[in-house]
C-alpha cells in the first residue's frame, strides 16, 4: 500500500510539473542566413539578414510544436567579372517539432526538425542584359540551439538551422542560417 501511495504521489507530481510547462509562446528572431553555391571558378557565399517571428505551444516540458515565418531584411550583391548577382531572402516559413532539455532552472539546449520553405529572388545583370529568378528551397530541416530563461515568461536563444538547398534549374546551393532571438510565454 505504501508503494501504490509512494507511485501515485510521484505520477501526481510528474503531472503537475507538465501541467505548469504547457501552455502558448511567442518571440522574434534575427536571423543570418547563409546561401554557399560551388561554381566551376569556385564557391560563392551570400550572408543575408533575416527577421522572424515564432510562435508555439509547449506540450511538456520536453516537447513544443513551432512554426517560424521570416522576411528578408538585407540583400547581398557581388560583382563578378561578367556581371553582378544580388540575392534576396523574400520569404521562409517552417513547422517544427522542439524537443528540451533542461540543464538548469534557467538553462535548456534544444534540438529542431520539421518541414521549411525559402523563396529567395536572385538577379544577374550586366552591360547589356538582366535576368530574374526566383529559386526556392524546400523540405527537411534541423537545428540545434540554447536558451536562457531571464524569468518565468522570458527567454532569449541562439541556434543554429540546417535548412533545404536552394535550387535553380540544376543548380543548387548549401543554406544555413544562425539567429539570435527571445520569445514570451503566456
Amino acid at each position: 500500500m505504501k508503494k501504490l501511495a509512494l507511485m501515485a504521489g510521484a505520477v501526481a507530481l510528474l503531472a503537475g510539473q507538465a501541467v505548469a510547462n504547457e501552455g502558448f509562446y511567442a518571440g522574434a528572431q534575427y536571423e543570418r542566413h547563409n546561401l554557399k553555391a560551388n561554381e566551376e571558378e569556385g564557391s560563392v557565399s551570400y550572408n543575408l539578414g533575416t527577421i522572424g517571428l515564432l510562435g508555439g505551444y509547449q506540450i511538456t516540458e520536453n516537447f513544443a510544436i513551432e512554426g517560424r515565418w521570416h522576411f528578408g531584411v538585407q540583400d547581398k550583391s557581388k560583382n563578378f567579372d561578367d556581371g553582378r548577382t544580388e540575392v534576396k531572402l523574400r520569404n521562409r516559413f517552417a513547422l517544427l517539432g522542439k524537443g528540451m532539455v533542461p540543464l538548469t532552472d534557467e538553462f535548456s539546449l534544444y534540438g529542431l526538425a520539421g518541414y521549411s520553405h525559402a523563396k529567395y529572388r536572385l538577379d544577374w545583370s550586366d552591360e547589356q542584359d538582366s535576368v530574374r529568378v526566383s529559386p526556392s528551397g524546400k523540405g527537411f530541416t534541423w537545428g540545434v540551439g540554447g536558451a536562457y530563461a531571464i524569468n518565468n515568461q522570458f527567454a532569449v536563444h541562439l541556434e543554429y538551422n540546417d535548412l533545404p538547398k536552394a535550387k535553380i534549374e540544376d543548380a543548387k546551393a548549401r543554406a544555413s542560417a544562425i539567429s539570435l532571438g527571445f520569445s514570451y510565454k503566456f
